[in-house]
């Protein structure tokens, strides 16, 4: 099996497995490809082994990881955590940011249980402050937006805004539906599937937490 995963000190980036919905191995090469430093959440082994991808380190209460994957990477350190009082992924978080790793693509985090799905969201509010963090599947990219950001974005992609809990003071600049110092809020009202018409396209919020989702080409 070719290791993918890098091997360099002072890494700072960071791809984390979960044993949600994955990208192809093809989508997931220009990621892998920066060589980043691996690390599979507990049953994201089981995902990163059928795709032919060695893992630097396996972290998690290990309760998802399937005895063929275990044999498979018995050389791979891995990190048995048993607290009950975290996820596999919060445990992951923590891990990487004791390495000093701070810049995480999260595969896998999204899709099968929607419990698990809306956890990870909160988890990824969680963590906002102290990890540059993204979600991404084959569907869509998702990430928190800290205050503003600038899309360098192919022109007729597909973005939706959605807020956890209340934001308010959006404002957009190259979207076909802008807003203009607006809120949003869950439950009120939503930004789903809005077009880029122009970029970069500009997005900031005063104050809130939102979601920025960018979906996919399918």
């Amino acid at each position: 099996m070719k290791t993918l995963a890098g091997r360099k000190k002072g890494i700072r980036k960071a791809l984390v497995v979960c044993n949600g919905r994955l990208l192809s191995k093809k989508a997931m090469l220009p990621l892998l490809n920066e060589r980043p430093f691996v690390l599979c959440a507990d049953g994201g082994a089981n995902k990163s082994r059928r795709l032919g991808i060695r893992p630097n380190v396996i972290v998690g209460d290990l309760d998802s990881i399937s005895p063929a994957t275990g044999r498979f990477f018995a050389r791979v350190k891995t990190i048995h955590i048993e607290d009950q009082e975290s996820t596999d992924l919060e445990k992951s978080f923590d891990y990487l940011l004791s390495r000093k790793i701070i810049d995480v693509v999260v595969l896998g985090a999204m899709g099968g249980r929607p419990d698990h799905s809306l956890a990870n969201l909160s988890i990824l509010m969680k963590y906002r402050t102290r990890l540059k963090l993204r979600y991404s599947d084959s569907h869509c990219d998702i990430q928190i937006i800290n205050r503003r950001i600038e899309l360098d974005i192919e022109v007729g992609s597909i973005v939706s805004l959605m807020p956890l809990g209340r934001c308010l003071g959006i404002t957009t600049v190259g979207l076909k539906y802008p807003l203009r110092n607006e809120s949003l809020e869950l439950g009120v009202r939503e930004g789903t599937s809005n077009e880029v018409i122009s970029s970069p396209a500009k997005i900031s919020v005063r104050s809130g937490n939102l979601l920025l989702f960018t979906l996919k080409k399918q």
